[in-house]
C-alpha cells in the first residue's frame, strides 16, 4: 500500500511540473519583445537655453545636455557659420533628443528670425539655416549737448543702444576732440537702419553721423557697406573715402569671420583643454593672406603642427604670426610692405580643415589678442570701393532728405483742411495752399 502511495505522489508531482512547464511555455510564446512606445511618452523631447553672464560656450550647451566630447561635434560642424567669438548673454540654443537621449537636432540663434541648424541624417551632421522674413526701418537721431552732458550720455539718455551709441562716438571721434572742444549747444545726428521682426528690433546699422560744433566745426562719417557681408572694409569713412581709424593694423583676409578666439578651448583635433594663442579665421584655399603691417620675415618655415608658417617683426619689436598656409610667398630675411600677399590659405599641419591661424606677440614677447589690436582693411578707399562708397553716401544723402520731409509734412498736413477738393478750382487751391505753406515753413 505504502508503494502504491509513493507511485501516486511521484505520478501527481510529474502532472503538476507539467502543467506548470505548458503554462510558462505558452506565456513566453505569446510575449512580444518588439519595441512599442507607450502613447503617454513623447518620442522625442527638448532642452532650450540661453547664454547666461560669465558663461563659455561649453557650459552653455552643458545647459541643453550636451557635454564635451558632442559639444565639440557640434562646433567643430557650426564654425564656419557662426563666430562664437561673438557669443553674447541671451543669445538661445535647443537641444532636441529622441525617446533613448540620443540627440537629433541642435539650434543656435543669435536673434529670433535667424536660426542655425544642425541635424542628424543618414549618420551624418548636417548644418542648414533659417531665416524668417524682417523689415529694416530708418530714423533720424538728434540732439545738442547741455550743461555738464557728454555726447554718450546724451544718446544714453534718448534710449540708445549703449553698443549703437559707441559705435556713434567712435566714428566721430577720429575727427572731434571731444575733451578739449565739445561746448554746450554743439549739435550731433545719427541716420541709423534698424531691423525689426515681430516688433523687436533684432539688428541696427549706423549709416551716417555728424557732429556741428562751436569749436569743433562741422564733422560727417558715411558707413560703407562692402559686397560681402564680412568684408574688413565695412567701416565708417569719410565722403573722400579716408578710415576713421586713429591708427591700427590691416586684416590679413579681406573677410572677417572668427572659426575660433584666443584663449582657452578645446583643441577641435584633440578634444583636449589648451590655450589658444591667436584666432583663426575662416578662408578657402588659395586665398590671398596679407602682411598687417610692414617689417622683416623672421620665420618662414613648415612644421607638423602649424603646417606652412610666416612670422614678421614690426618696427615697434611686435611680431605677427600666420599658420596652416598652402603656399609660402615670402622668405626669411626678405622685407614685407604693409597689406603685401605673402601667403595663401591653407590646411597644412594639425588642422580640422582650410583657415588661416593668425597670431601676434607684443615687443616684449608675449601673446595676445589680435583683435585687442586696432584693426582695418586700409586707410583709404581707393578705384571701384570708392566709387562703390559715393554711391552709398548719395543714397545716404537721398534717406536724410526724405525722412525730413516726411516729418515736415506731418506737421503740414495739420494745416491742410479735412476735405477733399471737388472741382479743378478747389484742387488749385489746394495745390497752392501746399505750396504756400512749404515756403511758409523754409
Amino acid at each position: 500500500m505504502l508503494s502504491s502511495m509513493y507511485k501516486s505522489l511521484i505520478l501527481l508531482t510529474f502532472l503538476v511540473i507539467a502543467t506548470f512547464s505548458q503554462k510558462s511555455f505558452s506565456y513566453e510564446s505569446t510575449f512580444d519583445f518588439s519595441y512599442r512606445p507607450s502613447p503617454l511618452i513623447s518620442e522625442s523631447f527638448v532642452k532650450e537655453s540661453t547664454v547666461k553672464s560669465g558663461q563659455g560656450l561649453y557650459q552653455a550647451l552643458r545647459d541643453v545636455g550636451i557635454e564635451n566630447e558632442l559639444a565639440l561635434e557640434m562646433i567643430n560642424n557650426l564654425r564656419d557659420e557662426v563666430e562664437f567669438s561673438k557669443l553674447k548673454v541671451g543669445d538661445n540654443l535647443s537641444a532636441e533628443y529622441d525617446y533613448y537621449n540620443h540627440l537629433k537636432r541642435f539650434t543656435f540663434s543669435k536673434n529670433p528670425a535667424e536660426k542655425h541648424i544642425v541635424e542628424r541624417k543618414d549618420g551624418a551632421w548636417v548644418y542648414s539655416f533659417k531665416e524668417e522674413e524682417t523689415q529694416w526701418f530708418s530714423r533720424m537721431i538728434t540732439g545738442e549737448l547741455s550743461i555738464g552732458s557728454t555726447l554718450q550720455g546724451e544718446l544714453l539718455d534718448m534710449g540708445v543702444n549703449p553698443e549703437v551709441a559707441n559705435e556713434i562716438i567712435s566714428a566721430l571721434m577720429c575727427k572731434v576732440n571731444f575733451r578739449m572742444h565739445a561746448r554746450i549747444g554743439d549739435q550731433f545726428k545719427a541716420l541709423i537702419q534698424e531691423r525689426m521682426f515681430e516688433d523687436q528690433v533684432i539688428e541696427t546699422k549706423v549709416l551716417y553721423t555728424a557732429y556741428d560744433g562751436k569749436i569743433a566745426g562741422l564733422h560727417e562719417s558715411f558707413y560703407y557697406e562692402d559686397s560681402e557681408k564680412a568684408s574688413t572694409y565695412n567701416a565708417h569713412y569719410t565722403e573722400e573715402g579716408q578710415a576713421l581709424i586713429r591708427s591700427g593694423l590691416r586684416y590679413p583676409l579681406s573677410r572677417l569671420h572668427i572659426r575660433s578666439g584666443y584663449g582657452w578651448r578645446r583643441h577641435p583635433v584633440t578634444g583636449r583643454r589648451t590655450m589658444h594663442r591667436g584666432i583663426d579665421l575662416r578662408g578657402r584655399v588659395g586665398k590671398a593672406v596679407h602682411a598687417v603691417a610692414a617689417g622683416k620675415v623672421v620665420e618662414s618655415t613648415y612644421n607638423k603642427y602649424a603646417g606652412n608658417k610666416i612670422a614678421i617683426r614690426h618696427r615697434d619689436g611686435s611680431k605677427s604670426y600666420y599658420m596652416h598656409l598652402n603656399k609660402r610667398g615670402v622668405n626669411k630675411g626678405e622685407w614685407v610692405r604693409s597689406n603685401q600677399v605673402i601667403g595663401t590659405v591653407g590646411s597644412t599641419g594639425r588642422v580640422t580643415g582650410p583657415h588661416l591661424h593668425f597670431g601676434f606677440k607684443k615687443a616684449n614677447g608675449r601673446w595676445m589678442n589680435p583683435l585687442n589690436k586696432r584693426m582695418i582693411a586700409t586707410p583709404k578707399l581707393r578705384d571701384e570701393k570708392l566709387l562703390a562708397l559715393k554711391a552709398q553716401v548719395q543714397k545716404t544723402r537721398e534717406l536724410i532728405q526724405d525722412l525730413a520731409i516726411s516729418d515736415k509734412v506731418k506737421y503740414l498736413l495739420a494745416k491742410i483742411p479735412n476735405r477733399y477738393p471737388a472741382s479743378v478750382d478747389e484742387s488749385s487751391e489746394l495745390i497752392l495752399t501746399l505750396n504756400q505753406i512749404f515756403k511758409d515753413s523754409n
